[in-house]
């Protein structure tokens, strides 16, 4: 399994949805809804301890401010745009 492309976000934590299903190098569960790349290979949430954190999706600006304002710990998650090549939130 080749190894994937990292986001173009370099500091902090950055969770990806991946478009095909990846399976974790730690564990190998799979295929994985969001994962987080450690050296280069791709982990699940559990095996990177961040299973904890619950996924807030779009749309509810209110709601995303609020929890980033209240938690210390917050990890966006990137989508990679096939038209436009490039990770985005």
């Amino acid at each position: 399994m080749a190894p994937l492309p990292a986001p173009p976000l370099p500091q902090g934590l950055v969770a990806i949805q991946p478009l095909r299903g990846k399976h974790c190098s730690a564990c190998r569960r799979g295929p994985l809804s969001l994962l987080v790349l450690e050296e280069g290979r791709p982990r699940c949430l559990d095996c990177a301890d961040l299973a904890h954190l619950v996924f807030l999706p779009r749309g509810d600006t209110a709601l995303t401010r609020r929890s980033g304002e209240e938690s210390t710990l917050s990890v966006p998650v990137v989508r990679f745009a096939r038209r436009r090549g490039r990770y985005e939130r």
